[in-house]
């Protein structure tokens, strides 16, 4: 029968971050226009914790491809391409769209804290890195691009899905709500005040924002089945904080991006360095990253939360600025001192500072370092219930030594996704993957899950 003539297939893509955009892509190439497919993500633009922060003068958010006087990186600062299916099936039409580049510049590291690893997923000693042009979202954006033209994926930018339901009819029922109060930093009394609306049935859905895993006290809790939720919510979690600084001044440093053995700071990476955004900011903008060992200690002490109430905290800003921002510049300026860069002090002016708390920044690599196939080992600590880690530095690469569990070029997991075939819900993230955590893994998941989704759903209609 001519697939014109056949009633599409409805598919919800939750998460709009690397995972959502290959799976959605994937989907529609390979089903012929029998799918329709829409994605969900409660951000203000695609990206998920691959993002791109554009900010005016007086503080607002614009779109990520706009001009800006602030432009930062604030999530993910590069990715890797250590497997061979990874480089041919999806980092090859990348480079050659030029969606992506290979992040070439001046590199270093920075020692502070005796003992300290300055290993970064492999920077600067395992290269090559590679980055979306024009910013990490850029990515999810432009690999979307051509299926929301073609109207074989709907993009819904700005809704959070709160509840996932399956009906007797055997759809799937999402609601939720969209706006302000499908942001992370939406005050709390602002987002309980909206209710959710019916967002559409579907007869599967894929979940890729592993926050949407997450106990209903969360704000990105899309309400999913507890048989689904509980496999992922009970992987152990790297939390982080990014702090975002921009000079009116050139800092007068020879590196561009630097790892740091340090307790507090773990990386720092300039935006005008990378592919793509060489004049996207009027300043010196400044991503700095900080080390699981800091953020899981500042989590435990603020954490998301309320420890009494039960509700969640929303990031505010003013105390990212105050507290994590403060305590990494600082960091940032004790590891220049220590390293001998008194050209680049004392700082010029600062013109805008802005934060982010990652609270699932990403998996804690399983099999690594005495962990579990959950990430859990020495180095996990529990605040109200959730798993992180602490260490001061995690071997993200795969280098040379030969890792626990299988994440080498050679012995790659038999599934990196999870998949109930019977109710047709699916997962796809790094966070139920086997392989070292980051875009790749991601990606590699979303891939095998669409790979897996198309003759299940096609077959049986």
């Amino acid at each position: 029968m001519d697939a014109s003539k056949q009633s599409q297939i409805e598919i919800a893509v939750i998460g709009g971050g690397i995972s959502g955009a290959v799976c959605a892509r994937e989907l529609a190439r390979l089903s012929a226009g029998r799918l329709r497919i829409t994605v969900f993500d409660q951000g203000r633009g695609l990206g998920g914790r691959a993002c791109h922060r554009r900010v005016e003068e007086n503080g607002n958010y614009v779109a990520s491809d706009l001009p800006a006087p602030f432009a930062f990186d604030h999530g993910c600062q590069f990715f890797r391409a250590d497997s061979h299916q990874f480089r041919e099936e999806l980092l090859k039409e990348w480079l050659e769209f030029r969606w992506a580049a290979e992040w070439k510049g001046r590199f270093g590291v920075l020692s502070g804290t005796e003992g300290a690893n300055a290993d970064f997923f492999g920077f600067p000693k395992e290269p090559p890195y590679f980055c979306g042009v024009g910013g990490m979202s850029a990515l999810p954006i432009v690999i979307l691009q051509d299926v929301v033209a073609s109207g074989a994926v709907c993009l819904r930018s700005g809704v959070r899905v709160a509840s996932t339901v399956q009906l007797n009819s055997g759809k799937w029922l999402l609601s939720g709500t969209s706006g302000r109060a499908a942001f992370h930093d939406t005050a709390e009394e602002e987002a309980a005040r909206a209710s959710p609306d019916a967002l559409g049935e579907f007869d599967a859905v894929v979940v890729t924002d592993v926050s949407a895993s997450m106990a209903g006290w969360h704000r990105a809790s899309a309400g999913i089945p507890e048989g689904v939720a509980a496999k992922v919510r009970g992987r152990t979690r790297v939390v982080l904080f990014t702090a975002l600084f921009a000079f009116e001044q050139p800092l007068n440093l020879e590196f561009e991006a630097f790892s740091a053995a340090d307790e507090v700071l773990w990386f720092a990476s300039r935006t005008r360095s990378k592919p793509g955004l060489e004049d996207a900011a009027s300043y010196d903008c400044w991503t700095l990253v900080s080390t699981p060992k800091y953020a899981a200690a500042e989590v435990e002490r603020v954490p998301m939360q309320d420890p009494e109430t039960g509700a969640f905290r929303p990031q505010d800003m003013s105390y990212l600025r105050e507290g994590p921002c403060s305590e990494l510049l600082e960091a940032f300026r004790r590891l220049l001192h220590q390293n001998g860069h008194a050209s680049a002090l004392p700082l010029p002016q600062i013109k805008y500072v802005g934060g982010q708390r990652w609270g699932s920044a990403f998996p804690a690599p399983a099999g690594v370092g005495g962990r579990d196939a959950t990430g859990r080992g020495p180095s996990t600590v529990e605040v109200l219930g959730v798993a992180y880690d602490n260490a001061t530095c995690l071997k993200l690469a795969p280098g040379n030594d030969k890792i626990e569990g299988g994440h080498g070029e050679s012995c790659s997991p038999a599934r990196d996704f999870l998949a109930d075939d019977e109710h047709r819900i699916f997962y796809a993230s790094d966070y139920v993957s086997s392989r070292l955590p980051g875009v790749e893994a991601a990606a590699l998941s979303a891939l095998d899950t669409a790979r897996h989704m198309i003759p299940l759903l096609l077959e049986q209609t």
